[in-house]
């Protein structure tokens, strides 16, 4: 390229205005440069900028220049147009090059402005879309701002534009965007057993299996803690009473053998023996247990977050698998530190089952029993049902339980194409997106044809982000998560090197909804429990999307009702920013989760158990129920309406609020200051929406304004005594 020496008209004494405000000498090696540059793009060499077309350019940005009056200084965005113009006269394959170059340049411009406009509000305000973050932690902050940007960089580079726009407009909302950028799984069901049986390498070194069942609670905190924090979502380790009983087992003999020998030379009985062995043995049980929850309490993941892990128990009904479920709830009624807080983690789920524990002369009733008393004031655990619905038919038919990924994913059935045996420990999920359901209302105006066709384009499109995203998140290695996907967290293995595509043909994805009372208030203008049968169509037409997608892609497509903890008052604000306030619809600063009826509704416990029951039955993967009650709530209240919830085949959970007074130690129901000695320094717990978190710390909300108003908006579900309750279970059953 020959040197341009043409004088510009006197544009040597102009000044350019830079983006960051400095100020530099008019440059035309600078833009001859940087015309170059897009010349070298252009695939086909005949089609590049020659020497004449170049001594053109800067002639035609000359001329332009001039007829600026009176300018001394210039911005580069002004440049930038005038090359752009100017190319588009001389060569026309360049021009495209430039104008795709500058556009994709700013679009790193405009994610790098949006990530540092969050990264400053995370630094100096913090923020509170997860209640189970402190974003007070730098170490949380410094996770945030990362995360901040990952998001922008999916949205602005790796989406189809038309699903960044329907992301960002709000007809969707694609969940852990930054979590997506690193191509992560979503919730699973670890297979703790697998993993320590054996023993396992991490980090280069071979760990033997525990040999006590202090040791493997321990373990099994260790790897939770390994394995959660190279995915995102829940981390359910399902049936945890069958995984540790072995290892109790295996203490239990040893002290026996130990005792023996230190007490050979004196005539103790065996019976004595036995009973210290048994002693020693629930102490270990006991201090691993409170190890592992102390530890999922107080340690955050990699992720800046206590990982949020559920067990479920209540099936195994040897003799140590009993002792661990009992001990377990024992810990938790008894409350954690020194305060006796309420402890957020893990998530306890009751696996109900009548002729296992639900029945008065089944073998672990006494553990039921036992969990009802804990909810009473605990809320956790959780029940739920295998005897009727969806997961009774599983058990029915192949008598595997399937606990909850988290605090209420599900997975579809999926066989091992080998033996055929259906399998759903060490399974995921791959991610999950969700439609905003009032706002398509809206948009229908009352047309329902109108309002389902909009629920179809954006199904459709939701199925293509998914299957993207199972090629994308395919191609990672088996490394990126090796006691997940190499050491037996999951369904089968891959090598460390190897792609996790294998793996990923038995995860599911979901399509998520929320909102349905305030389509019913923006279609027919009355609330949701006026309108149960259209709710119902609108879920199963919901559900024939997702089956007719499987079917037709043969991807695992779940119908998923979404735990919207910030979505809900994401998805509001913007249906109130495009839509105005419209009353019951976006008047509130929350839209309502999935099917639930509206937190205001003044009905019983068995009336919104009856009303929320069916669509259980339709929307199997993240359907779960709460009921209001009062803290300590009389035990038969409480049995009898997790009794009735469990005869249709529910996930139930009881919702009150537990706080505690760190003046004076005072547990109740109180949000603002204690009762007894009006202090403010409270740490209260409350349900989000599937999991429980800090409604204050120390007086201070973890929750975002719109789940601070639906929590003030609950109100009580209590009916009366467990007679007056169990009345009015019949008379609904009867019905």
């Amino acid at each position: 390229m020959v040197q341009i020496n043409l004088m510009l008209g006197g544009n040597d004494l102009l000044t350019v205005s830079k983006k960051n405000g400095e100020q530099v000498p008019w440059s035309q090696e600078r833009i001859i440069a940087a015309a170059n540059k897009a010349s070298r793009r252009v695939s086909d060499k005949n089609n590049r900028l020659t020497d004449t077309q170049t001594e053109d350019l800067i002639y035609f940005i000359d001329k332009e220049v001039d007829r600026l009056p009176n300018r001394e200084v210039i911005s580069t965005l002004e440049i930038h147009d005038l090359v752009l113009d100017a190319l588009q006269k001389v060569n026309l394959a360049v021009y495209m090059e430039y104008k795709a170059y500058r556009k994709y340049k700013e679009k790193y411009i405009e994610a790098f402005d949006s990530a540092k406009d969050f990264a400053e509000k995370v630094v100096y305000n913090g923020d509170k879309e997860n209640a189970n973050r402190d974003s007070t932690l730098n170490s949380t902050k410094q996770t945030l701002i990362a995360e901040g940007l990952m998001r922008e960089l999916m949205l602005k580079f790796e989406l189809e534009p038309e699903w960044a726009k329907a992301h960002q407009e709000g007809w969707i909302h694609i969940h852990d965007l930054a979590q997506r950028y690193s191509s992560q799984t979503n919730c699973c069901l670890f297979d703790m057993g697998n993993v320590l049986a054996g023993g396992f390498e991490l980090n280069g070194s071979r760990y033997i299996e525990p040999k006590s069942v202090q040791a493997a609670w321990a373990v099994a905190g260790d790897v939770t803690l390994s394995a959660s924090s190279n995915q995102y979502g829940g981390f359910t380790l399902a049936e945890i009473d069958g995984i540790l009983a072995p290892y109790a087992e295996k203490t239990y003999n040893k002290q026996i053998e130990t005792i023996s020998e230190q007490l050979k030379d004196f005539d103790v009985p065996h019976s004595t023996i036995e009973e210290m062995a048994y002693k020693n043995t629930m102490r270990e049980i006991e201090q691993g247990y409170q190890g592992f929850e102390t530890k999922l309490n107080t340690i955050s993941n990699s992720l800046a977050q206590v990982p949020f892990v559920t067990v479920t128990f209540g099936l195994k009904t040897d003799f140590w698998a009993k002792k661990i479920s009992k001990t377990i709830l024992k810990i938790r009624e008894n409350g954690m530190g020194e305060n006796g807080l309420t402890a957020i983690f893990p998530k306890l789920v009751f696996l109900s089952r009548k002729d296992v524990n639900g029945a008065p002369h089944s073998p672990n009733y006494d553990l039921y029993l036992a969990a009802i008393e804990c909810s009473r004031t605990r809320l956790y655990p959780d029940y739920l049902s295998l005897d009727a619905g969806n997961l009774g038919e599983v058990y029915e038919r192949c008598g595997k339980p399937v606990s909850p990924m988290g605090c209420r994913a599900y997975l579809s059935p999926f066989y091992k194409p080998d033996t055929g045996e259906e399998v759903y420990v060490g399974r995921n999920n791959v991610g999950a997106v969700t439609l905003n359901l009032p706002k398509m209302a809206i948009e229908a105006a009352g047309n329902v044809k109108k309002f389902t066709d909009l629920i179809a384009e954006y199904s459709e499109m939701v199925f293509a982000i998914h299957e993207d995203y199972y090629e994308r998140a395919g191609k990672i290695k088996g490394s990126s998560n090796p006691l997940n996907f190499c050491e037996g967290g999951s369904w089968m293995s891959v090598g460390y090197d190897e792609p996790i595509a294998p793996i990923l043909k038995a995860s599911t994805a979901s399509l998520g909804y929320v909102g349905l009372e305030e389509v019913c208030q923006s279609l027919f203008g009355g609330s949701l429990i006026h309108q149960q049968e259209f709710a119902l169509e609108i879920v199963s037409f919901l559900k024939k999307l997702v089956d007719d997608a499987r079917e037709e892609t043969g991807y695992l497509f779940a119908l998923y009702s979404s735990p919207a903890e910030s979505l809900i008052y994401r998805f509001n604000e913007i249906n109130r920013e495009q839509y105005g306030l419209i009353e019951n619809v976006t008047s509130r600063d929350y839209a309502t989760n999935s099917f639930h009826l509206h937190v205001t509704e003044d009905v019983s416990v068995p009336e919104k158990i009856n009303f929320e029951a069916p669509f259980h039955a339709i929307a199997t993967g993240g359907r779960i129920s709460y009921c209001e009650f009062a803290y300590g709530v009389d035990s038969n209240v409480l049995k009898h309406a997790i009794d009735f919830a469990m005869s249709k085949g529910m996930y139930y959970g009881v919702n009150v609020v537990s706080a505690t007074c760190n003046k004076c130690l005072h547990h109740g129901d109180f949000d603002d200051y204690c009762p007894k000695c009006d202090s403010e320094d409270i740490t209260s717990v409350t349900r989000v929406c599937g999991y429980l978190s800090f409604g204050k710390v120390k007086g201070d909300s973890r929750y975002n304004l719109g789940k601070q108003a639906e929590i003030r908006d609950r109100v009580k579900h209590t009916v009366g005594y467990g007679e007056a309750l169990a009345e009015k279970n019949k008379e609904l059953t009867s019905k």
